[in-house]
């Protein structure tokens, strides 16, 4: 008996010293990424798009890589050319995850005045959305810790394209 708990001592000891090196040597960056959600999928579902506004609901799938992660909440900022096009939070319930995969749904809205010319000009130029985004994600053993994820998207958002994007059409009727 005695001789067990030695080599349980020991293993744990060996166990410690190995986290506390791969604390010391491996970036920040990658210990990071190894344990953050990765999103998989992202898309679009029940846009509503009407006179002022474009309603969405942006679904995303999020896996956990090597700890079981659960994303308690989220905040987002999606921007085009460094102006905010849609804002907002979201909590979730822990009904949205299902073994390593959690599927997030955010409703999004859109003002048409604010995005119109934004949306405009990245079709032209093809820029890329700007989502930036605060997450809470549940860790096991640690609690809730906040991960800030800036990134660039290649996504379009659905806007009313209102009469000053079409051009070059005129109509002529027969007399």
């Amino acid at each position: 008996m005695r001789k067990a708990l030695k080599i349980i001592a020991v293993i744990i000891v060996l166990l410690i010293l190995a986290g506390g090196a791969a604390w010391l040597f491996i970036p920040r960056e990658k210990i990071i990424a190894y344990v953050t959600p990765e999103v998989k999928y992202v898309t679009v579902t029940n846009a509503v798009i009407n006179d002022s506004t474009a309603i969405m609901d942006v679904e995303l799938n999020v896996t956990s890589r090597l700890l079981p992660v659960f994303v308690d909440s989220l905040a987002y900022d999606f921007r085009l050319y460094n102006q905010s096009v849609a804002k907002g939070s979201q909590k979730f319930t822990p009904i949205s995850k299902t073994g390593n995969l959690q599927r997030l749904i955010i409703p999004v809205t859109v003002e048409h005045g604010k995005a119109r010319e934004l949306v405009k000009r990245q079709v032209a130029e093809g820029e890329k959305l700007e989502a930036r985004v605060e997450a809470y994600c549940r860790f096991p053993l640690v609690g809730i810790r906040r991960i800030n994820i800036n990134r660039k998207v290649d996504m379009t958002i659905p806007v009313l394209p209102g009469a000053d994007i079409i051009s070059g059409i005129s109509l002529q009727t027969a007399d």
